[in-house]
């Protein structure tokens, strides 16, 4: 991602406030380091990234996306739009409406590539357990797995979802469970990538 008019050359990596900024409570110029903590990643070796700006999750009012991003290091390597399990690559941002049953993909920490369908546009009333407390959000897409798999799992927050025959980023993965969904393996939610984008000011890269 890149800043919106920003011909600067610097480059922004997108995942979520609960990811980057451990739900309001990083700073600017906090380290990001991949692999993550949870994995083993470490500070300094495995530093990739500076917590740059996030957008504050909210207690007591509706949220609209749970997002931030940091500013990558000039050193790191990166392919901006690789899908590098799907065998192409993001071909840019869909249109403000998915409709629901729409097929998409997304390619996750934990989970892999895995493919499912849209089952709900602009829902409301999205409660997420977080550290911080359950957390409502509006507007969000819901998606459920295909055939008998899971669409995500636990560690696949942060993850662009696309739409599998077009290739456009249409959310970003932020929550889950293992329960629900016509298949009976839970559902995913995600916020609308546009919404995402315009709130951070920034565009794909």
């Amino acid at each position: 991602m890149k800043l919106r008019g920003d011909d600067s050359g610097k480059v922004f990596i997108l995942s979520n406030n609960h990811v980057l900024a451990a739900e309001n409570l990083g700073k600017a110029g906090d380290a990001i380091v991949q692999p993550g903590k949870y994995d083993h990643g470490i500070d300094p070796a495995d530093v990739i990234a500076e917590l740059s700006k996030q957008v504050k999750l909210k207690k007591t009012t509706p949220n609209k996306i749970d997002a931030a991003i940091a500013l990558l290091k000039k050193s790191v390597k990166f392919d901006a739009r690789g899908l590098k399990d799907f065998g192409g690559s993001l071909a840019g941002v869909g249109s403000d409406f998915v409709d629901e049953g729409t097929i998409v993909a997304k390619q996750g920490r934990s989970s892999g590539l895995t493919t499912g369908k849209v089952t709900a546009f602009e829902l409301d009333n999205v409660v997420v357990q977080y550290d911080m407390g359950n957390l409502r959000f509006d507007d969000q897409i819901e998606i459920e797995g295909a055939g008998d798999s899971a669409f995500s799992e636990g560690g696949d927050s942060g993850s662009v979802i696309f739409e599998k025959k077009s290739r456009l980023a249409i959310g970003l993965l932020f929550a889950g469970g293992d329960s629900g969904g016509s298949n009976g393996k839970g559902l995913t939610y995600a916020n609308p990538i546009r919404t995402v984008l315009d709130l951070l000011k920034i565009e794909l890269v």
